[in-house]
């Protein structure tokens, strides 16, 4: 457990907000991360121009994932055909492979968007 159970609401907020700017309101930033039943990280960060989804995929890597959008819904399947190197149990998991689907907000332009994988960290960039 955090120091702070909200890190929205620590004494340091106000802090990172006048050094980084502005972040997404409370409310839009839950409404994409918070309750999820999948056990990977994914954040939801956007800016002005951009809105991102990162998530954790650790032990794949570029091939191993495909990015798929279908209106309103950002699906990521990731599987790995042969796992070397590993242990048996992680091999069998990596081989059965992950899927996570999220809902894409309404101001996002779903189309054009652009994906980048690297050391098991998925980012997919849309535009506003």
């Amino acid at each position: 457990m955090d120091w702070f159970d909200d890190p929205f609401e620590s004494p340091f907020e106000e802090i990172v907000r006048e050094f980084f700017g502005d972040r997404p309101s409370r409310k839009r930033r839950q409404a994409y991360i918070k309750g999820e039943d999948e056990t990977n990280s994914v954040d939801f960060i956007e800016d002005d121009k951009h809105v991102y989804f990162i998530f954790e995929l650790p032990g794949y890597e570029g091939g191993d994932v495909a990015v798929i959008v279908k209106e309103n819904t950002l699906e990521v399947n990731a599987s790995k055909k042969s796992p070397d190197n590993v242990q048996p149990y992680l091999a069998q998991k990596l081989e059965q492979g992950i899927r996570i689907r999220k809902r894409i907000p309404s101001f996002v332009k779903t189309k054009n968007f652009e994906h980048s994988m690297k050391n098991g960290i998925l980012e997919v960039r849309f535009k506003k």
